[in-house]
């Protein structure tokens, strides 16, 4: 039975998904070109082109254990989620290329910006740093930080301090590991630091 479940994810989430984006799209050809309610309808099918994407490489990562892999500029993924979660970039430009998908990498730095604001974080920072055939991606934040207990069952699922289910920083750790990387805590003097380890482009073997 447990083969047999990202088959049965497949055709039960795709299906769906498929009747959403078509009926958003028979909608949005509806509008007018100046009809305010276009950018909303736009946002929706962006999300859901978002989700299928999602859908995609966790079924790629749940059938072979490995993500679906292209080059992506790391400078262009940290704007894109600093973008979106208000985050600032700092340090000189990377211009360092990663070998992953960036649905998936985008969403594990969606969960740990999440995570930082939810916890209290006023700001969070990214950065990026080159260190040999590896790039470190840091996101830092000056949240109340993490206890000690805490931090050593951090990326277990179930493990949560906030009541949820405790699968956002397992989705992480599973993510960064489905691209031979590796993701840390460690603790600031005021806040967290959370840095993902990934191999650059240069280094894997050709792209799948």
């Amino acid at each position: 039975m447990p083969q047999l479940l990202p088959g049965v994810l497949g055709h039960e989430l795709r299906n769906p998904l498929a009747a959403a984006m078509t009926g958003a799209l028979l909608l949005r050809e509806m509008l007018d070109t100046d009809d305010t309610r276009g950018p909303v309808l736009d946002s929706v099918l962006h999300d859901l082109e978002r989700i299928k994407h999602l859908i995609d490489g966790w079924l790629q990562v749940a059938r072979a254990g490995v993500a679906p892999r292209r080059e992506l500029s790391v400078d262009e993924l940290l704007a894109r989620v600093a973008v979106r979660h208000g985050a600032q970039v700092v340090g000189p430009a990377s211009d360092a290329e990663v070998a992953g998908d960036p649905s998936l990498l985008e969403r594990a730095l969606d969960n740990l910006l999440e995570n930082a604001r939810q916890a209290g974080a006023r700001h969070v920072r990214l950065a990026a740093q080159v260190l040999g055939g590896r790039i470190q991606v840091h996101v830092e934040d000056d949240g109340p930080g993490i206890a000690p207990a805490q931090r050593e069952r951090l990326f277990r699922p179930g493990s949560t301090g906030r009541g949820g289910h405790g699968l956002g920083l397992y989705a992480v750790a599973t993510t960064v590991a489905a691209h031979a990387g590796t993701v840390q805590c460690v603790p600031l003097t005021r806040g967290t630091r959370f840095t993902i380890t990934l191999p650059l482009a240069a280094a894997c073997p050709a792209l799948v």
